[in-house]
């Protein structure tokens, strides 16, 4: 009579095949919330470049004897009555009289120069995110965290400068007031943080995936 199929030596292969769970791979974030936020700052990003190039952060608005509107971008300062804008602050036409200001509206141009320069890269990050493959996904994250993070910082330091002078520079009329490109930039970096604080939580709350090894 021949002996039963080996049972235990079948289990044992098949044991063997099999690679159970390890370790967890913890705070991973899923391809799904990856694209939601790659949308997300898409829009955020295009808000950043309006306060960058439409030269309307402050206005001052004289409606008698003619009506006159001022708008004072970054770059550029331009007025209704002629429809022509000029460079701003210069030198050249007084702007820079009152110390500290030229150096301080400059500043605020760069720090959106810096957003929208981080803004790219983040923007070319989340892609290469999405196209990447899982175990790079888990930990791509983190650096998207820290840009999102600089991108909204770059933008709430020039808010911050342009709303600083906006208070305390004589260079401004009274009824002065802030305008669209302050208004959408202050947007921008508040959803920026917000976006990063969300990512973040996503990844810490998500629940962890496993890695599986071979047994030998």
């Amino acid at each position: 009579m021949k002996p039963p199929f080996p049972v235990a030596n079948t289990y044992a292969s098949t044991s063997s095949s099999i690679s159970p769970p390890s370790h967890p791979d913890t705070m991973t974030v899923s391809l799904l919330a990856y694209v939601v936020t790659f949308f997300v700052f898409l829009c955020n990003y295009a808000l950043t470049l309006v306060g960058l190039v439409v030269p309307k952060w402050l206005s001052f608005v004289t409606p008698v004897p003619f009506y006159i509107q001022t708008d004072y971008g970054l770059f550029y300062l331009c007025r209704s009555i002629n429809r022509e804008c000029r460079p701003f602050p210069s030198d050249d036409r007084g702007d820079c009289t009152e110390e500290g200001f030229c150096e301080l509206w400059k500043a605020a141009g760069a720090g959106m120069v810096l957003a929208a320069i981080l803004g790219g890269l983040t923007v070319f990050a989340l892609l290469g995110t999405i196209c990447s493959n899982r175990r790079k996904r888990a930990k791509a994250w983190m650096t998207l965290t820290g840009l999102i993070v600089l991108h909204g910082l770059a933008q709430a330091f020039s808010m911050g400068v342009i709303a600083y002078l906006y208070n305390t520079s004589a260079t401004f009329y009274v009824g002065t007031r802030y305008n669209v490109s302050f208004i959408v930039s202050t947007i921008s970096w508040c959803l920026s943080v917000f976006l990063a604080a969300i990512l973040t939580l996503v990844a810490v709350l998500s629940p962890p995936e496993y890695t599986y090894e071979p047994i030998h």
